[in-house]
């Protein structure tokens, strides 16, 4: 064990800085560029076990590297079209303060209510839309098929849909406004 982790720290000190240069030139933004890093070193640490079977290591995380900022850029795509497509659902007003604690009430009513999805049905959606995993890779990680994991994360928007369009509709926020927005989730 204690010579696996010498190799490791030893790999991670060798090659931090050029994996960290390869990743910032892909998304320029230091922060983002660390998180993937550390994500994928922490994940390198959980599945030490399999990589006898990898031929290049480096190649390996070059490959997860590459993998991870692409997803970071979609998400931060969808991200950004989500705000500007809940901004035209929701009456504007000129104070930027109202806007910020109205999309933090909403952000905050859609954390809650995921957190009341039934327990398999929040973890499969968590998988998907936090860490942004495909259908395949949650159907393997969680040894189900795929179909199920696609019904799961199917059922779960729906029933966060009708959830916050009921807590909505009791502060008078157009149902329909709320949808759309959430209809956004589904594509993220």
């Amino acid at each position: 064990m204690h010579g696996k982790q010498t190799a490791f720290s030893l790999f991670f000190d060798r090659y931090w800085k050029e994996f960290y240069a390869y990743v910032y030139r892909i998304l320029q933004d230091q922060e983002e560029s660390t998180d993937i890093l550390q994500d994928t070193f922490a994940a390198l640490w959980e599945q030490r076990e399999k990589l006898g079977q990898v031929q290049s290591i480096k190649a390996y995380v070059y490959t997860i590297i590459h993998h991870k900022a692409v997803k970071s850029i979609k998400n931060n795509i969808k991200l950004r079209h989500l705000k500007d497509e809940l901004g035209k659902y929701f009456p504007s007003h000129d104070d930027k303060l109202a806007q910020e604690v109205n999309a933090r009430e909403l952000a905050a009513l859609i954390n809650e209510e995921i957190q009341n999805l039934p327990p398999r049905m929040r973890e499969i959606f968590l998988l998907s839309r936090n860490e942004y995993l495909s259908y395949r890779e949650i159907a393997e990680q969680l040894s189900i098929s795929e179909n199920t994991v696609k019904k799961q994360v199917s059922l779960s928007i729906k029933q966060l849909k009708q959830r916050i369009d009921a807590v909505y509709l009791t502060k008078s926020v157009s149902a329909v406004s709320i949808c759309k927005a959430l209809t956004l989730l589904d594509s993220l």
